[in-house]
């Protein structure tokens, strides 16, 4: 009898990503993400968020490809107001990057940055993905702190 085990060359490990905090950021664990950080400001207001996704795919899956998915996703939204699309590099790999607003039904307007990158495996090629949202009512205040955590994300 054979087996397979996760990671191993086969079936590669998931790649490193660390955030920074800002003051009053903590980590949280959300359903769905493999990393989160929250600027939690209560039970009974939006707390301004920044989560991690990884997404295996095919081996030589590409930063266009990736970035065609974000467009893709944006499009389908409510309502919503494309700000900025670029290519960016941050740190030593290549980004693209998306800011957009939105209307969601459970708390009305909401402003995203959304930032993809691609880490071949060999056999596989992981998309991060890191997605940071925030309110308008606090848009002046966590906006900049969500752009500082994207910009200096690591995927390693």
């Amino acid at each position: 009898m054979s087996q397979a085990s996760f990671p191993s060359d086969a079936f590669p490990a998931f790649p490193a990503v660390t955030l920074d905090a800002p003051d009053g950021w903590e980590p949280r664990a959300f359903a769905g993400t493999v990393l989160a950080l929250i600027d939690d400001r209560g039970p009974d207001a939006f707390s301004p968020n920044v989560v991690v996704g990884v997404t295996r795919t095919i081996a030589g899956h590409t930063l266009d490809e990736a970035s065609a998915a974000v467009e893709e996703y944006v499009s389908r939204l409510p309502e919503v107001a494309p700000v900025d699309s670029a290519r960016v590099d941050l740190g030593d790999r290549a980004w693209a990057v998306s800011e957009f607003a939105y209307t969601t039904d459970t708390v009305g307007t909401v402003v995203q940055v959304v930032a993809v990158t691609v880490v071949d495996h060999g056999p596989v090629t992981d998309v991060v993905r890191v997605t940071g949202t925030a309110t308008p009512a606090d848009y002046e205040t966590s906006l900049p702190a969500i752009r500082q955590i994207v910009a200096a994300a690591r995927v390693g």
